[in-house]
């Protein structure tokens, strides 16, 4: 049996400021300061269509609450003020990243939405942005396409769910992530492990 596998890997970025705001990026132990809850709703996309994928959440019911802080979460994290400018420190890693992985940068960076309605953000969906592309990793004497890498926001931390609500903790939303796809050109588990360890 022949198997061809493509891996996507995530990296929380080590900045000081979240990717759309000035918060820290520390997570935190101490009891939040305040909560409030949420219903996520479904809406169709420029096409009119559904995502099947969110309409499985959505079908599920549930409620989302929130806990936060008064010193490291504001209201970009909450939806309730427009995203700040792309954090400048988290763009330079990401494109330190791609020149790693031979890949090339895009002119222009636009940010993009991934829908996502599992409560985990609290917009309905992730800001995404494509920094570069066509790039390649050596394992073992092969080439592995590196298809895309990603500069994006992390989700937030999910606490704990109880029946029907889901409990998320916002310290963690909007930390930096670089997220690294590679092409489907992995032939082995062996492989895998060997190109996940070389990326890192």
């Amino acid at each position: 049996m022949s198997v061809r596998v493509g891996l996507e890997i995530h990296q929380m970025l080590d900045t000081r400021e979240k990717l759309f705001c000035s918060c820290p990026t520390s997570l935190r132990r101490d009891e939040p300061r305040f909560r409030f809850r949420r219903w996520l709703r479904l809406a169709r996309s420029e096409l009119g269509e559904l995502d099947p994928a969110a309409l499985f959440e959505y079908e599920k019911g549930r409620s989302y609450l929130y806990e936060s802080y008064l010193d490291s979460t504001c209201l970009v994290e909450m939806d309730e003020e427009p995203p700040h400018q792309l954090n400048p420190e988290a763009l330079e890693i990401a494109l330190a990243v791609c020149m790693m992985l031979h890949c090339k940068v895009v002119d222009e960076v636009h940010v993009m939405r991934k829908i996502v309605i599992d409560g985990s953000n609290t917009t309905g969906f992730q800001r995404t942005a494509l920094v570069g592309f066509d790039g390649y990793v050596e394992v073992e004497g092969k080439r592995v396409p590196i298809a895309t890498v990603c500069l994006e926001e992390d989700a937030a931390r999910k606490i704990e769910e109880r029946g029907s609500e889901v409990v998320y903790r916002l310290d963690r939303l909007g930390i930096p992530l670089v997220e690294i796809a590679t092409g489907p050109a992995i032939s082995s588990p062996e492989e895998a492990g060997a190109v996940a360890l070389k990326i890192g």
